[in-house]
């Protein structure tokens, strides 16, 4: 069996649903580096035993914390400096006067984190809202289409094969 239409079909989908994930994350503001919103990709993969087709996307691991939620962290062990430190830079933070450095500014805050732990940090929702606005605006009706025509064209070459005749 062959799923062309379908193939199409959720290809296009899958564009559509990594256009919305990606203005989602700018609507949440939750684009620092861009690195998520670039990592997202769809593919459209065959099931096995010819059982149809599946839509996969994929992102960045962090792209679910964002979805969820971040994890508490404890007081206990000081986290990396370095990722703070570009942080800082990143966000063009302005360092306090009695720091020498945004290093040694980076340092403070990793020894507060070691010290007093971080609170959860707050859902960012993007995931789920974007494929829902996707169905909605390019409609689930393309992709439904796309399998009856495959499911027709299946049954006729199966019916033609057989030595039937298709009219």
């Amino acid at each position: 069996m062959t799923f062309d239409n379908l193939d199409i079909s959720l290809t296009e989908f899958g564009q559509r649903v990594v256009e919305e994930m990606q203005n989602q994350l700018f609507e949440n503001k939750s684009v620092g580096t861009g690195d998520l919103a670039r990592s997202i990709q769809s593919t459209v993969k065959a099931l096995p035993n010819d059982q149809g087709e599946q839509l996969q996307v994929s992102l960045l691991w962090y792209g679910e914390l964002l979805e969820d939620g971040g994890p508490a962290r404890r007081a206990g062990r000081m986290p990396p400096v370095l990722p703070i430190e570009n942080w800082i830079k990143r966000k063009k933070i302005p360092v306090p006067a009695k720091f020498k450095s945004p290093k040694s500014f980076a340092f403070a805050i990793a020894y507060s984190i070691k010290k007093k732990g971080v609170e959860r940090y707050p859902e960012k929702p993007f995931i789920m809202e974007s494929i829902k606005n996707a169905a909605a605006n390019f409609g689930t009706d393309a992709i439904t289409e796309a399998l009856e025509k495959d499911i027709i064209i299946n049954l006729n070459d199966a019916a033609t094969s057989a030595g039937g005749i298709v009219t």
